[in-house]
């Protein structure tokens, strides 16, 4: 069982595995990020902001289940265990292991732009540049959940060459370009902890929500480019939290 609760909110997401060690399915952290992304996506499509209970299956293999509720309401391992929002898991592996985001210094926050340097990772740094249009936050929120979701489906140590992904309503999108050192490689571990910082420190601190062009560097040689923007079918679309 693994449970979360995020700070400054009555909200408490919960995970539960009812396998024992020594069964084969077992419940994986890219079952996790697919549910929790297909979760946050069917709230936000239907606004549908009230507690859920899900329950996680590949197959017809149930493999554990998933419970967002309030604090003072629960959610209940029994809440857990019940549900029927189904999903399609990824297949390709993913690394038992995990990085946690700490906290990084920053310089120039609230300006158009700067640069954070990771303070696990002192040799990483990442430039920032905001431009163009704004775009709604809920489609920001989406596309960095559905780059995280497709970044999770990788192994941390795999090469991250190229990384294309659209919102699930079409209003924005992410790029990622790794193949720009030779000889130093841009790694998925690099590209989820750019797309973390991109979201917890960037754009959440700031409350910018609009393009922005991410420049990712080690021992500052550049290495990989992000760039989100808001795509023709996001104009329109309530992007005016920066105009």
């Amino acid at each position: 069982m693994a449970a979360k609760q995020i700070e400054g909110y009555d909200v408490i997401m919960l995970f539960l595995n009812p396998q024992s060690p020594d069964e084969p399915d077992q419940l994986q952290i890219k079952h996790c990020v697919a549910a929790l992304y297909r979760a946050i996506v069917t709230m936000t499509e239907g606004v549908l902001f009230c507690q859920l209970r899900c329950h996680l299956a590949v197959g017809d293999r149930s493999i554990g289940a998933l419970s967002i509720g309030s604090m003072k309401y629960g959610p209940s391992l029994e809440d857990a265990a019940v549900g029927n929002v189904t999903t399609a898991l990824p297949t390709p592996p993913l690394e038992g292991n995990r990085t946690s985001l700490t906290e990084i210094s920053a310089t120039d926050l609230g300006a158009d732009s700067g640069t954070i340097r990771d303070t696990e990772f002192p040799h990483f740094t990442i430039k920032y540049h905001f431009y163009g249009k704004s775009i709604n936050p809920k489609e920001v929120s989406t596309v960095v959940l559905e780059a995280l979701a497709t970044a999770a489906q990788f192994a941390r140590s795999e090469e991250c060459k190229e990384l294309q992904v659209i919102s699930p309503t079409g209003g924005a999108m992410i790029l990622i370009d790794g193949g720009l050192k030779p000889g130093l490689k841009f790694l998925y571990g690099w590209a989820t902890r750019s797309l973390k910082i991109l979201y917890q420190r960037i754009i959440v601190a700031q409350k910018r929500w609009g393009d922005v062009w991410l420049e990712m560097h080690y021992d500052n040689m550049k290495f990989g480019e992000l760039r989100m923007l808001r795509t023709e079918a996001g104009i329109g679309n309530g992007t005016n939290a920066m105009e």
